[in-house]
């Protein structure tokens, strides 16, 4: 049997995807999770879930024991989430990583692997490579850098780590959300018939969420001399945002809207040879099939309220913090 694994996260929608694929080929997963938008994942097989929050010493304590490898995908995600309350992005995705790293080494982790973001890139118009300078654009991107270097520092023999700088994730997850690029298009195509395209020449690097998890655990088994102390990128191609909603329009026929006058600054190509020549991984899913998958998700009725704020991380955080919460 596998050694287990602590996924913090791991019922949001890469973790929903990660934990299941992870238990399915014999790992013993442990989920740390607040169980903000509930628990899709629950009852999964070879899965213990702990509802905890990551800022909080003794619930990460508790998820840490007996574990031997973590996965730390928990934090506050996107630019706009991090933008709505910058103290705790910084609270979660920087203040807690320090604890985090330093109770894993405390407790004999052995491998640890950091959930980075292509964001880390900031605009660029050639393919990012892992030699390209970062130029992090937004608090969320600052923070996810920071994460990196805040691993590198506690990084010791006996105690090896890495960063995945994964493009946006589309396709569907059982913690589906639908305000990713292709999984909004694909939401505006099936359910309005319409999609609105902000500018439309910005590129944008993306990868099925089924991939993401594959190249997860590729960086858990690998040599350690191929992952210590390194980042990855990991993306299955890059597209203009006009080409993604005419993708999208190709497999779900809508209208295409276009607003000039919106520009998004965020603009980025990767390029993800080292992760192929490095450790042999290639995506196996396109985009194409991820707006298929997505397609056939909603043809399932698995989104019975598409404007449910259960969907969009950045609705339920303004809900939270109308709250006071």
């Amino acid at each position: 049997m596998e050694k287990r694994i602590l996924v913090t996260g791991g019922s949001g929608y890469v973790g929903s995807v990660l934990v299941p694929y992870l238990a399915a080929r014999g790992w013993p997963v442990r989920v740390l999770e607040t169980m903000e938008f509930g628990n899709p994942i629950a009852g999964t097989p070879n899965v213990e879930f702990i509802q905890g929050d990551i800022r909080n010493r003794q619930d990460v304590e508790a998820a840490l024991e007996g574990c031997a490898y973590v996965v730390h995908l928990a934090g506050i995600v996107t630019d706009e989430l991090a933008a709505m309350n910058p103290i705790l992005a910084v609270q979660t995705n920087c203040e807690a990583m320090v604890g985090l790293c330093l109770l894993a080494r405390a407790q004999g982790i052995a491998r640890f692997i950091y959930a980075s973001s292509a964001s880390v890139y900031g605009a660029s118009e050639q393919p990012c490579t892992e030699a390209t300078p970062p130029a992090p654009m937004s608090i969320y991107a600052e923070t996810k850098l920071e994460g990196e270097h805040i691993l590198k520092a506690h990084l010791c023999p006996g105690f090896v780590g890495g960063s995945l700088r994964s493009a946006t994730c589309s396709g569907p997850a059982p913690r589906m959300r639908l305000d990713t690029i292709v999984n909004v298009f694909c939401k505006q195509a099936y359910f309005d018939k319409r999609i609105t395209v902000f500018d439309g020449r910005q590129w944008r690097s993306n990868i099925h969420v089924r991939d993401v998890a594959r190249a997860y655990e590729v960086l858990l088994r690998a040599p350690k001399f191929l992952v210590d102390g390194l980042a990855f990128n990991v993306t299955a191609g890059n597209h203009t945002a006009l080409e993604i909603a005419r993708m999208v329009a190709g497999i779900i026929p809508a209208e295409i809207v276009v607003d000039r006058e919106k520009v998004d600054n965020r603009h980025y190509k990767m390029d993800a040879t080292t992760i192929r020549k490095a450790l042999g991984f290639e995506p196996r899913w396109s985009i194409q099939d991820a707006i298929v998958a997505n397609l056939a998700w909603f043809e399932a009725g698995m989104v019975p309220n598409p404007s449910d704020s259960i969907y969009y991380n950045t609705q339920r955080m303004a809900a939270r913090m109308k709250e006071g919460v």
